[in-house]
């Protein structure tokens, strides 16, 4: 990532050398926003996080279950 972008949020299902599946959610944290963007950007940029955060939080634990189940 270079100096004109921004992860603001990110998911990722990753299989490693092990074999293992992995999932990994993550996402700018909301306190460090007003530091980082401008004050017309703030509001949408919260209201992505915000919002990405409730619809994959529940793919994520989701998918830690059903990989863990199979484990099993």
């Amino acid at each position: 990532m270079n100096n004109k972008e921004a992860n603001l949020i990110s998911f990722k299902v990753l299989l490693t050398r092990e074999n293992k599946i992995v999932t990994e959610l993550s996402m700018l944290p909301e306190k460090e926003i007003d530091f980082i963007f401008p004050i017309y950007e703030r509001e949408i940029i919260k209201s992505i996080v915000r919002n990405g955060k409730v619809k994959l939080e529940p793919l994520h634990r989701f998918l830690e279950t059903e990989v863990n189940a199979l484990k099993n």
